[in-house]
C-alpha cells in the first residue's frame, strides 16, 4: 500500500489511519503497530521540520512479505541527510549535559529490526523493516 501526505504535521492522523488500514489489511499483531508507528511519526515530522522549503510530498508505502513488515518513506528534492549515521544520545550523561536532538532516531533504530537510508537524485528513503515474530 501507498499513499502521499502533504509537508505538514497536520497530516500525521491520515498517516496513522493510512497505517491502521495496513495493519487490519496486512494482519498486523497490535504488538507490533506502536513501533511501526512511532517509528513512521518520527521520520516524517523530521521530513517536514528539516525541509520546510519542500513543496512535494512524502510518500509512505507499506508492505508486508511473509514475517517482516517492510515501511518506505520518500522525500523529494532535498539534501542529503543520513538516519543511519547519525551518533546515538549519551543517555548516561546528566540531562544538563546532553545535546537536544537524536533521542527519536535513536529510539526509531530501537524499535525497528532495520533502518536503512538510500539517496539518488535528491531523493532521500528511509527503508525501514519490522520482525513480525
Amino acid at each position: 500500500m501507498k499513499r502521499s501526505f502533504g509537508r505538514s504535521f497536520e497530516q500525521l492522523p491520515s498517516a496513522f489511519e493510512f497505517t491502521a488500514e495496513f495493519y487490519e489489511a496486512a494482519a498486523i499483531d497490535e504488538k507490533h503497530r506502536f513501533s511501526i508507528d512511532f517509528a513512521i511519526e518520527e521520520i516524517f515530522t523530521n521530513m517536514v521540520k528539516y525541509n520546510r522549503q519542500g513543496v512535494g510530498k512524502i510518500d509512505i508505502e507499506l508492505e508486508r512479505r511473509g514475517s517482516t513488515a517492510h515501511v518506505m518513506l520518500v522525500d523529494r528534492d532535498v539534501e542529503r541527510f543520513d538516519v543511519t549515521a547519525t551518533r546515538p544520545p549519551d543517555t548516561e550523561a546528566p540531562l544538563e549535559q546532553r545535546q537536544v536532538g537524536g533521542l527519536g532516531l535513536h529510539l526509531t533504530r530501537q524499535v525497528m529490526s532495520t533502518v536503512d537510508y538510500e539517496y539518488d537524485d535528491r531523493t532521500s528513503r528511509i527503508v525501514m523493516t519490522k520482525e513480525l515474530d
